[in-house]
Parts: structure tokens; sequence; C-alpha cells
């Protein structure tokens, strides 16, 4: 990802946010030390001076400076909040900004098909935690280490280094206690979430399927051990967190103990000052454990955003191809079969007039979805969109909806599209016979619409820009007859578009005509 003079300047200014946001959270948590020690002194030494004869105590001085403390404390903490939370907004928008560069750089170096919508909103959640990570991890660590550090000397002053010292290492000694906190069974639980999601999603849509081969129980097995995975998963994650805030609690009190007893106070308001400076400072040491949880899910998220390929992403190589586009249609050849192809090693090539179709046919395995697959990606690196129209839009047997409306989702396609648009695409495309329109919610992943409402809404969203060339990967996929004949219809009325689709077969109704091209894959000769 390279970074210009525009994407420094605020990677430089969220970097100021971020340190100014720090000191804040520093001086927020010294005044509250602060402000803990000295009303506790002031107490003591209020009650010893009452409790003398004749005693006197001037309260000027000390109440000036507890009232100083509360106001730093507040000013602090608000200005702390305010800062950070931008600092880290900053940080997401860029680690985001990252995200759709890299998305950008694939396509570019023809890797279609890498950035699904799943791993587009794991992306996206990584880049959250990534960003937020200024706040959960590394303001704790700050703060725990500045307050130790002050704590430690006014320990110092007021008793003995050895008091000191032994406050030192208590901290010390929680921070490795927390450090050890976040392991392999959050690694475990978020793998078993994981697995779930995904078993579930599946169990939706086999459901009917399964039922009907009477394989519904063992369906319902499978998902079941999955749930008992993820109970086992989080309950071995609330006993470490258990064991983890038990020991740092021992811990605390020893330390808490130990200080006292080995201090050397001059006098009551003095030692009550040690003892709850000591317990300020144990307190904010038991949030390394969440600060460590946080270090650790922060850390992975970076992995994923700055790993040269996504980790999910198919390992895929396109076979080689030329294609060309002009004025007068599109054409390709050197194409190459794959092994998995039913006949591998056959090369094929095609020329195909603006406003034609040419219609790829063949078996599974044939080799039609690694075709469309590589002639997209071989036209967006080799052609340049004319007349502000894209070069080129294909629509994936796979492709993704984003969750929200119709029209939100075509609107990513044609900004200028008003509800009204959207509502006579529907009606184009016969999807108001099912009741949808522009407000019509998706729902997550498109999970509302049926399969064969979901090809025609990914289909009119590729129509809304109107490209010079539209490759679509099984169009009728979840169609009826007279519905996939209406579909055909329209990809064969495209005057200004050239259009590669893939079949399995040629519908009988739909016979080769001149601008009609079939390109048969399982029918090649040597």
């Amino acid at each position: 990802m390279s970074g210009g003079p525009g994407r420094r300047a605020p990677g430089r200014r969220a970097d100021f946010l971020a340190a100014g946001g720090l000191v804040l959270a520093v001086v927020a948590e010294l005044s509250s030390a602060g402000l803990l020690g000295l009303s506790a002194w002031f107490i003591s030494a209020c009650a010893v001076a009452g409790a003398a004869t004749f005693g006197s105590f001037s309260y000027v001085a000390p109440s000036g400076g507890v009232r100083a403390f509360a106001l730093a404390r507040v000013a602090g903490n608000y200005g702390k909040r305010l800062v950070l939370h931008a600092a880290a907004l900053r940080r997401v928008a860029s680690a985001r900004a990252g995200l759709f560069d890299r998305a950008a750089a694939a396509e570019r170096a023809q890797t279609d098909g890498l950035w699904s919508g799943e791993l587009l909103d794991r992306s996206m959640a990584d880049a959250d935690s990534a960003g937020m990570a200024l706040i959960e991890c590394t303001t704790p660590v700050v703060v725990t280490a500045a307050l130790t550090v002050g704590a430690v000397l006014a320990v110092a002053v007021s008793t003995s280094f050895g008091s000191a010292a032994v406050l030192a290492a208590g901290v010390v000694v929680m921070a490795l206690i927390s450090h050890r906190a976040p392991g392999t069974a959050r690694e475990t639980e978020q793998h078993t979430r994981k697995a779930l999601r995904a078993e579930l999603v599946t169990a939706v849509d086999a459901w009917t399927e399964m039922a009907s081969l009477g394989a519904a129980e063992q369906l319902a097995a499978r998902t079941t051990s999955r749930f008992t995975r993820l109970d086992s998963a989080r309950a071995a994650i609330g006993r470490r967190r258990h064991r983890t805030t038990l020991t740092t609690g021992l811990v605390g009190v020893a330390t808490l103990t130990a200080t006292v007893a080995t201090g050397s106070a001059p006098d009551a308001p003095a030692f009550v000052f040690v003892a709850l400076l000591s317990l300020g400072v144990l307190a904010q040491a038991e949030q390394l454990a969440n600060a460590a949880g946080a270090r650790a899910t922060a850390k992975a998220a970076r992995f994923r955003l700055t790993t040269s390929m996504p980790p999910t992403a198919r390992d895929t190589a396109l076979t080689d191809i030329r294609s060309w586009s002009t004025e007068q249609g599109v054409a390709f050849t050197g194409h190459r079969l794959p092994p998995t192809a039913l006949r591998p090693g056959r090369v094929v090539g095609a020329t195909v007039a603006r406003g034609a179709m040419l219609v790829v046919t063949g078996r599974s395995g044939s080799g039609k979805s690694t075709l469309l697959q590589a002639l997209a990606s071989s036209l967006r690196t080799s052609t340049d969109g004319r007349d502000g129209r894209p070069a080129v839009v294909a629509v994936a047997a796979d492709d993704y909806l984003f969750t929200g409306t119709l029209g939100s989702n075509w609107r990513l396609a044609g900004p200028a599209l008003t509800e009204d648009d959207v509502d006579q695409r529907l009606a184009e495309l016969r999807l108001h016979e099912s009741g949808l329109t522009a407000r019509t919610a998706v729902g997550p992943v498109g999970r509302q619409l049926s399969g064969g409402e979901l090809r025609r809404v990914y289909l009119g969203r590729a129509l809304a820009r109107h490209p010079h060339v539209l490759i679509v990967d099984e169009p009728t996929t979840g169609l009826d007859d007279r519905t996939a004949r209406h579909v055909l219809g329209i990809l064969r009325n495209l005057p200004d578009t050239t259009v590669v689709i893939a079949l399995h077969e040629l519908p009988t109704w739909l016979r080769p005509a001149p601008h009609l091209t079939r390109l048969p894959l399982d029918h090649i000769e040597p």
C-alpha cells in the first residue's frame, strides 16, 4: 500500500492525537491516585488533630490540593475520552482505507474472487480491532506504567525505599501474570465460533434436502456438537479469566500487605496515604489482563490486515488468456482449459460483436467459471472504460449483497439511482411480483431473498453500471422457465453491451442466431 503526502498527513495527525490522549489519560489517573492518597491523608490528619488536646491543624493547603486533584481528574478524563476516541477512529478509518487499497490492488493484479463478502466483513472487523487497540490496550499499559512510577516515588519519599521496591515488584508480577492470560483458549473459542457460524449457515441451506434424505437428525447432531464445543471453549476462557483475576488479586493483597508492613511511616496519616495509594496502583494493574486480551486480538487483526494475500483466499492461478476490446466488440484467444476440466489442455478463443451474446456451455467441471473469471480479469487490465462507462462488469455465481435495502445495494453501482428508478428496474426483472421494492431489506448476506431473486438482484445491480462488457455466470440459476426466458431476453437486447454468459446447456428455445454464439467447452476436439 503506497502512501502519498495526503495519506501521511492524516497519519501524523492521528499519532499526535494519540500522544495527546495518552498524556491526558496519564494526567487523569495520576490525579485520581493523588486525590485518593491526599484525601486519605487529609481525613486521617484531621482525625488525629481533632483527637489531640488543644491540637491545631491547618486545612487550607490540603483542601486546596484535594480540589485541584479533583478538577484535574475531571478535566483529564473528559479530554482523554474526546482525544483518544478521535485518534482511535482515525486509525480505524486508516485501516479500512488500507483494506480497500489492497482490494483494489488485488483486482489490478488479476486476483478476482479473493475478496469475498465474508472476508470483507471479517477484515472490516479486524480494522476496528486494530484501531481500537489504542484505547483497549495501549492506554491501560501506559497509564499503569506512569502511575506505578509516580506511586513508587511517592512511597519511597513517604516511608522507605523497601516499601517502594515491594510495590514495584508486585505490579511487575501482576503484569507478567496478565500477559500470560490470553492464550490458546481464546484462539480456540474464536475458531469454534467461526466453525459454528459456518455450520449454521450450511444447516439452514441444506435443511430441506437433508430432511428429504432422512438425515435431519444427523444434521441436528452435528450442529449440537458445535454448540457444545463453543460452550466448552467459553467455559475454558471463563475459568482461565477467573484464575487470572484470583491470582492477580492475591498478588495485589500480598503486595499491599508487604508494602505497608515494610514501611516506616512517620505518623498515622502517612501510613493511610501509602496504603490507599498502593491500593489504587494495584487496582489499576488488574486492568492489564483485559489489555493483554485486547493486545492479542489486535495483533492477530494486524497480521491478517497486513498479509500480502487474504488467508482465506482461493489459491487458484488463472490460466493465460489474451483478450482485447474495441468499439466493434470483444475477442479472446489462448485460453487453456484447466487440469480439472473435462478436456484439459485444449485452447479456446472466440470473438463477440458489440451488442451480441456469447454463451459458454458445458457440464460441471468443464471450466466455464474459470474462463469467465480469466476473461474478466484480462479485460480489466487490458481495457479502459470509455465514455465514463466501465470496461467490464462481472456477476459471479456467488456474488455478494451488503446488509441493508435493495436500493442501498444498487446505489453502490449507480449512486444517482432514485427509489423510483430502482423500483422500475425491479419491475423490468419481474421482481416486483415478489413484492420487492427499493426499501426491501435483504438481510445479512441477502438471506431474506430466495436464490432466484438473488440472481436477478445481482444482475440488476450490474446492469445499473451500463458496462461495455457484461459477464454473467449462470444467470438462470434458481429461475423457473418463464422467468429464465425473460432474463435471457433482457441480456439479448442490450445494444451497447457485449454479453458473455455461462450455462450448463443451451435452452432449446435459445438457438444460435446472428447475435448469439455458442462456445461448448465439453465438445472441443483435440
